[in-house]
């Protein structure tokens, strides 16, 4: 038995070949950037934005074949058996003020373990806001990764800098599965630097200000919109103009040009939204009576929409006739294989439909469909080999076996895109009654 969490198992390092899979499969696409951001020169701390439960620490898990050592909040670890299992998957309890002053205490315990970890060279992820929220925002970061940090700091004996790495996780839907997730590594938080330059300065403010400067950094990694009463129609803005096309490349022009250099895949995306995001609070801050009517005008759209099934992708990007004729056809087409895919894998979407109905946290959604689909996942091989092989021609059997492996993913890849269709038709239709809106 590992006498540390860090240290390496034979099993753990099978078993994250087939976690690492299972992630990268739940999503459209899976893109990780900015790797190069780690510190070579001494000891980092992961330091997250926490939207999607315990999704977070499976794409982080994932962006590298290293092992990696989490934190998760304290009052999960209440049962021996439950102990067992998060110690073999490397996740150590945490504890906040909220779980109590007494259950505080054992923090210094926590810290110590955190502290080896990182002088191990392991990377040590922690999710500083200390609890998940679906936004593209950031709660009030916790002090409890400066007091590892400055623990590291204390006890390692080399001379070697701590850093804060920071990373922003940007999911394309916090609930539906098959989106896609953009990992980044930003630059690192030098905080041997930092607090050497400040030296003069009493603890808590430190702490303050560190803190502020580490909520400065994750904002620049994620689509970021301040959480005031704006941010549901600053969103709704987002969606309606990053959608559009004419608008997204006219963008993506712009920011290339600046940056001189080309952005790819869910890089690119996330610039344009981050561009429409920052067009957003400029009127805001320019002529606040604009964009109170503006606000108004899109958070009107956006109840419409929503009460008549339409998405914000469909009125962003009309679809014009011809182009939704030649989508149908694509439908008609996938639809027998779609037939196929909802038979083959009804051993998979039937439990996690069942399990999915117990959630009540829409946060945790994609966690439980990906515990649900991973537990299934090898289960599935055996029942389809025997009951394609008894019942058909070795050859047909093996085809049908072949074509079932993407079974799931196909099914909600085409459920989507159905939706999308649907969305399209409605707008068609009903948009001559939504609310008016120029920009």
């Amino acid at each position: 038995m590992s006498k540390h969490i860090q240290d390496k198992s034979r099993f753990y390092s099978f078993l994250k070949i087939f976690v690492d899979w299972s992630v990268k499969s739940s999503y459209r696409k899976y893109q990780v950037e900015g790797i190069e951001n780690l510190p070579k020169d001494g000891y980092s701390i992961w330091a997250a934005n926490h939207t999607n439960a315990l999704m977070d620490p499976m794409v982080m898990l994932s962006t590298s074949k290293q092992p990696k050592v989490f934190v998760a909040r304290a009052d999960i670890f209440k049962k021996k058996n439950v102990v067992k299992i998060l110690s073999f998957l490397k996740v150590m309890p945490i504890y906040r003020i909220r779980d109590g002053i007494e259950a505080v205490k054992h923090n210094n315990e926590s810290i110590e373990v955190a502290t080896n970890v990182i002088l191990d060279h392991v990377p040590f992820v922690i999710y500083p806001e200390a609890t998940h929220r679906p936004k593209h925002s950031l709660l009030k970061l916790s002090k409890g990764i400066f007091h590892i940090a400055e623990s590291v700091l204390e006890k390692a004996k080399d001379g070697k800098p701590v850093y804060i790495q920071p990373i922003g996780i940007e999911y394309g839907d916090y609930f539906r599965f098959r989106s896609t997730v953009l990992i980044r590594f930003g630059k690192p938080f030098n905080i041997t630097e930092y607090l050497n330059e400040h030296s003069d300065q009493p603890q808590p403010v430190t702490m303050l200000n560190m803190r502020q400067v580490l909520t400065e950094k994750l904002a620049e990694l994620i689509v970021y919109i301040p959480d005031d009463e704006d941010y549901d129609a600053i969103w709704e803005y987002v969606k309606l103009k990053a959608g559009n096309p004419e608008y997204y490349n006219r963008a993506i022009a712009e920011i290339e040009s600046k940056e001189g250099k080309k952005l790819n895949g869910l890089l690119a995306i996330q610039a344009v939204d981050k561009y429409a995001v920052q067009e957003a609070l400029d009127l805001k801050e320019s002529d606040p009576d604009a964009a109170r009517n503006l606000f108004k005008k899109v958070d009107t759209l956006r109840l419409w929409r929503i009460q008549n099934g339409v998405s914000a992708r469909s009125i962003a990007n009309e679809c014009g006739a011809l182009k939704l004729f030649a989508k149908f056809l694509l439908a008609l087409i996938g639809l027998p294989y779609y037939c196929f895919c909802a038979i083959a894998s009804s051993i998979k979407w039937i439990p996690i439909t069942l399990v999915l109905r117990t959630v009540k946290d829409d946060a945790f959604y994609n966690t439980a469909r990906f515990g649900t689909r991973m537990a299934l996942a090898l289960l599935a091989l055996p029942i389809w080999a025997v009951v394609y092989y008894l019942l058909l021609p070795w050859q047909i059997a093996t085809a049908a076996f072949l074509l079932s492996l993407p079974s799931l993913k196909f099914l909600y890849d085409y459920g989507c895109y159905f939706r999308r269709l649907c969305s399209d038709v409605r707008w068609k239709l009903k948009k001559r009654r939504a609310p008016k809106l120029e920009f």
